[in-house]
């Protein structure tokens, strides 16, 4: 435990890093494609402030920071995970915010998830081409699946059930998490947004009020976060499920 209060300083200081990034990043980047009111977006990102907005970030970040230490341990794949929530927790408050992803932090993505396939190679856990090869499959399924199923959801409720965002957003942490680990990756996504949207959903029935949307993204990013920190207890549960059932 103590090892791990280090990290969670460097937490602390990414947090304030990437809340800072968040604030001065230009504001189309929380544009849809075809808008231009660079006004909204400019209060959107402006609306990040110190309490609570950034308190909150810069202590998820150093939570995730002492977690990762204490869950993987010193593997070379700890530094790559530190990386990789940085972008997942921008993702996070951009989408809350103003229901965008930007393609720009989707992109930051890749790079983690191609040092993973990386570090997999060197440890043998997979060949190379295979490796990359199964991780660019997860990602075209994943991408395939959710935007079938919006594009079905669109159809059935006659409007946008699912954003472009989400599914490339899916479509790079399916490459994060590889196809072995895809199913994982769909059922928490919908498990942690199932657990937040069906209380708001019955609130909104209650009070006759169709609201806002959902985001998503959050869910998927948290989605991908937990495989990350946490990958061998979540297999090792799914196992013991597994051997109940036996």
């Amino acid at each position: 435990m103590i090892a791990a209060w280090p990290f969670v300083l460097a937490g602390l200081a990414a947090g304030a890093l990437i809340a800072y990034i968040f604030r001065v990043m230009p504001p189309a980047w929380l544009l849809d494609y075809g808008e231009a009111d660079l006004d909204a977006a400019r209060q959107a990102r402006d609306s990040l402030t110190f309490f609570p907005g950034i308190l909150l970030l810069m202590l998820a970040d150093g939570i995730l920071f002492g977690a990762s230490r204490l869950l993987i341990g010193m593997q070379p794949q700890l530094p790559v995970v530190l990386y990789l929530i940085q972008p997942l927790l921008l993702i996070m408050v951009a989408d809350l915010k103003t229901r965008i992803i930007p393609d720009q932090f989707i992109l930051a993505l890749l790079p983690g998830g191609i040092l993973l396939w990386v570090i997999a190679g060197i440890q043998g856990e997979s060949a190379w081409g295979v490796g990359i090869l199964t991780r660019l499959l997860a990602a075209l399924l994943a991408g395939l699946i959710l935007y079938g199923s919006g594009w079905l959801a669109g159809k059935l409720m006659k409007r946008e059930a699912m954003g472009m965002g989400d599914v490339k957003l899916l479509a790079a942490c399916a490459f994060i998490a590889d196809l072995r680990l895809l199913a994982f990756l769909f059922c928490l996504s919908f498990l942690t947004a199932a657990l937040v949207a069906i209380p708001v959903l019955i609130s909104r029935l209650w009070r006759r009020d169709a609201g806002q949307e959902i985001a998503f993204g959050p869910y998927i990013a948290l989605a991908t976060l937990l495989l990350l920190l946490a990958q061998e207890p979540i297999l090792q549960l799914w196992q013991a499920y597994l051997g109940l059932l036996a």
